[in-house]
């Protein structure tokens, strides 16, 4: 699929189709960098923000970008990840809880034949590229 928005275009798209997800909460400065960073994983994995493209997004995350496993988990722990779990209904839930759990090994998959990690707290220098063009450079397939 050709996505020829820009990363920044994607960002600001993701960030006004969730903006209510982004409620008055306080986070450090390390926090917000996660966040942020985090967004832009969604928009170059593919990943929305139910509780599918929520965990699919942490799997690319844990091990398809520049970070550790364990700095990526500290940082989930950072912004109280959680909690926003707490979000979704037990519908929400039983709708996407399979689905996810069958991507699992399809995600791991396609996260080892990528050519490079992610830069996942260094992505500023990709938010003029086009997506499809940070897809093909990372041999990113998305689900």
């Amino acid at each position: 699929m050709e996505d020829n928005r820009t990363l920044q275009q994607g960002l600001d798209e993701f960030n006004k189709k969730n903006e209510k997800y982004f409620y008055q909460r306080s986070y450090t400065e390390e926090g917000l960098l996660f966040l942020k960073s985090h967004d832009a994983a969604h928009v170059v994995f593919g990943c929305n923000t139910t509780l599918y493209g929520e965990g699919v997004v942490k799997i690319w995350t844990s091990f398809g970008t520049t970070e550790s496993f364990w700095k990526i988990v500290t940082g989930y722990q950072e912004v109280s990840a959680v909690e926003l779990f707490s979000a979704y209904s037990i519908g929400h839930f039983a709708k996407n809880i399979f689905r996810l759990l069958l991507a699992i090994p399809k995600t791991l998959y396609r996260v080892k034949k990528m050519s490079k990690p992610w830069p996942f707290y260094e992505y500023a220098g990709y938010l003029d590229t086009p997506i499809s063009k940070i897809r093909e450079e990372y041999n990113i397939e998305v689900l």
